[in-house]
């Protein structure tokens, strides 16, 4: 028997005896390639490694967390009407009352018949004018920091603080 070298402890296996394998070739034939869904009935002894069961669970854990039906039941439209009207429609729709009331003692009467009122949407009140000398007359007005806007803000208790202005003759015309 050979000694063995302590500089080479394995012996050399020739280049020839190396056998490349394939992946193909690494797979073992019992187990299954990637699941392909079949239309045969599926057990839960089928789901126990499959992603089936984890969407098994995730739906049952939603059906366990899902409140019951009865636990809220479904309100009549007349009670959530009037309290929803009052809160979005009545309150802007004085806001806005206020704001036209103010705007109309504040501006000249020939510049009030070239504006509309617009939306008013996080205290930012919108008008539109017929044109854009109507616009630079009204934005010289509503100036931040002018009185005008100042005393608008005022009448409106703080609601609108910013006024935006839009020439847009369709919206001005009617």
């Amino acid at each position: 028997m050979p000694k063995k070298n302590p500089n080479r402890p394995y012996k050399a296996i020739p280049p020839a005896a190396l056998k490349t394998t394939s992946r193909r070739q690494t797979r073992r034939k019992d187990s299954p390639a990637k699941s392909v869904p079949s239309l045969q009935r599926v057990t839960l002894d089928d789901l126990r490694n499959s992603r089936e069961r984890v969407r098994l669970q995730t739906l049952q854990r939603k059906i366990a967390l899902a409140p019951p039906l009865d636990r809220h039941p479904p309100e009549k439209l007349g009670d959530f009407l009037p309290p929803w009207f009052e809160k979005n429609v009545a309150k802007s729709g004085e806001l806005l009352a206020t704001a036209s009331e103010t705007l109309q003692a504040a501006l000249p009467a020939k510049l009030w018949r070239n504006i509309a009122l617009g939306p008013l949407q996080r205290g930012l009140l919108t008008l539109y004018c017929t044109s854009s000398t109507a616009k630079m007359e009204l934005d010289m007005v509503l100036r931040t920091g002018s009185p005008g806007l100042r005393h608008l803000q005022m009448a409106t208790k703080g609601l609108i603080f910013k006024v935006k202005t839009v020439v847009d003759r369709a919206s001005t015309s009617g």
